[in-house]
């Protein structure tokens, strides 16, 4: 992909509701690793008092990342949301943002799962090759906790939150190319609706995720290398969807590449749906030594969906996580 498309801001928001995770208090799961009874080390999640406020988030998130570069949000001419899940079968977080905005520009929902984030950027480059736009603004949003029983031991893994990136041909981070693939064999979640709505899995879909999940980030990873004449080697630093603790050691053994390469973010936030690859994203610019054109992998990943991999050219652009509370607004920096 031969452009000047960048990324040139990122900003996550977090609801203040913190909860920490101790290894003596961690509860097996469907999706805990075969091997592995306990965790590491000490996770937090992040929770919302209810689902709906997550379209607060999603507003603060826009907000955060247009005012790092000094824009107003009527230079955005083009939003793409991404949401697990909408909360009504209208979809209407869009018209929601719009009007609280007031915005003019056109507003895209995108549902591709905890994938949302990677495949809404993929639409935002592939719009800004047409002129006719110029700053386009992706928000991903998650409040899935929400829709999981409160009994369901999964549900330790989640957390609530939205982040937002900014996509333009300024200079930045280069959208340099992508690949996606077909993850329906993975076909895990059904809706139960026998007494409550709430959202499950079904039995063995953990375990089909520890042994296929290598060979999916094998061929996302080293097929938008190929595509862009370079190796997994040529790599400086690799964000996979990490939703559990295993995520990031199977992904130095399916690359072939050294540990301290791969980013991890699970402990400081759980699994953060489709927003999770923007915030790992962003902790690769807070915790990597990268310089000016280095080569980055970015990759979400959605049961059931799809899976898909960015390649992208390293330069340091704004990037800010924050708490927020609907009180005291934008409240600590986090680090």
């Amino acid at each position: 992909m031969d452009n000047n498309i960048s990324i040139i801001a990122a900003a996550g928001i977090l609801p203040t509701g913190k909860i920490i995770i101790n290894p003596e208090d961690n509860i097996c799961n469907e999706f805990s690793a075969p091997d592995r009874q306990k965790i590491s080390k000490s996770r937090f999640l992040w929770r919302l008092n209810n689902k709906e406020e997550l379209i607060e988030l999603m507003k603060v998130s826009l907000l955060a990342a247009i005012k790092q570069v000094r824009m107003d949000v009527l230079d955005i001419d083009y939003l793409i949301i991404s949401q697990v899940w909408p909360d009504s079968i209208l979809c209407d977080e869009g018209g929601q943002l719009s009007r609280a905005l007031k915005l003019s520009c056109p507003v895209v929902s995108v549902n591709a799962g905890t994938n949302g984030g990677v495949i809404a950027l993929e639409l935002a480059t592939a719009k800004l090759l047409n002129a006719e736009f110029h700053n386009i603004a992706v928000i991903t949003g998650c409040n899935y906790s929400h829709w999981f029983s409160k009994s369901d031991p999964a549900r330790t893994l989640l957390s609530d939150g939205a982040a937002c990136l900014i996509i333009s041909r300024k200079q930045g981070v280069k959208v340099t190319g992508f690949h996606t693939l077909n993850t329906a064999h993975y076909d895990i979640l059904k809706f139960n609706e026998v007494s409550e709505s709430y959202v499950c899995y079904k039995p063995e879909g953990g375990k089909y995720i520890f042994n296929n999940l290598k060979e999916t980030i094998y061929q996302c990873c080293s097929k938008v290398c190929q595509s862009n004449g370079i190796g997994l080697n040529d790599i400086s630093a690799f964000y996979v969807y990490d939703p559990t603790e295993w995520v990031a050691g199977i992904t130095a053994e399916a690359l072939g590449v050294e540990k301290d390469k791969i980013v991890s973010i699970f402990h400081k936030y759980g699994s953060l749906g489709p927003a999770q690859s923007f915030f790992g994203f962003m902790e690769i610019q807070n915790n990597k030594n990268l310089t000016d054109f280095d080569w980055v992998i970015v990759m979400g990943f959605s049961p059931s969906s799809t899976a898909t991999a960015v390649l992208l050219q390293w330069q340091n652009i704004p990037c800010s996580v924050h708490c927020y509370d609907h009180k005291e607004k934008l409240s600590n920096l986090m680090v």
